[in-house]
């Protein structure tokens, strides 16, 4: 009975240590079939479209609150959005007065360093998203800038802000350059 025992242990331990060697390579395996699949994925962390820090202010227009939960408003020609512990949010549709639109946004968060906001242009049943339009900002509280272009002015777009955590939540706000009314 003694002997089985040992045995089963060291089956187990067998069993767990090329569980671990497979596991260690699982990186190398995705690799590989991303490879086979016409993806590199070295490539994909390389075409994150990071917001570059600025020191121009986002100035909200008067009478917003800043303690909303959420809240856009449109003054200027420039769409202000404040959050404040949300993980993802929509704007309402709106046009762009040209062929580009600049955000600039900061936010905080004790969770991920970093957060996204991407542009969905609205088509029939829904909304699509326009390739190439995310950009990722630090959760360091410093103001970030990020311009979209190629933009079609008779479309309508939403911005959407992401928060990729299901424990922590963010708080911060965005301006939005390039709005149409």
């Amino acid at each position: 009975m003694e002997r089985k025992t040992k045995m089963k242990r060291f089956l187990a331990l067998v069993l767990a240590a090329a569980l671990t060697l497979s596991l260690a390579g699982c990186e190398s395996i995705k690799n590989g079939v991303a490879s086979l699949m016409g993806a590199n994925t070295a490539q994909e962390a390389d075409t994150e479209n990071w917001a570059v820090a600025t020191t121009d202010p986002i100035m909200l227009p008067e009478g917003t609150n800043a303690t909303a939960q959420w809240t856009n408003v449109v003054s200027g020609g420039t769409l202000y959005g404040v959050y404040n512990g949300i993980w993802k949010r929509n704007t309402g549709y709106f046009q762009v007065s040209g062929d580009t639109l600049t955000i600039t946004a900061c936010g905080t968060a004790e969770g991920p360093q970093e957060y996204k906001i991407a542009l969905w242009k609205k088509v029939d049943g829904g909304a699509q998203y326009v390739n190439g339009s995310t950009g990722y900002f630090h959760t360091d509280g410093t103001n970030y800038r990020y311009t979209i272009t190629g933009l079609d002015p008779s479309a309508q777009y939403r911005i959407t802000v992401s928060y990729d955590s299901s424990r922590y939540y963010l708080y911060g706000m965005f301006s939005a350059e390039g709005i149409a009314g």
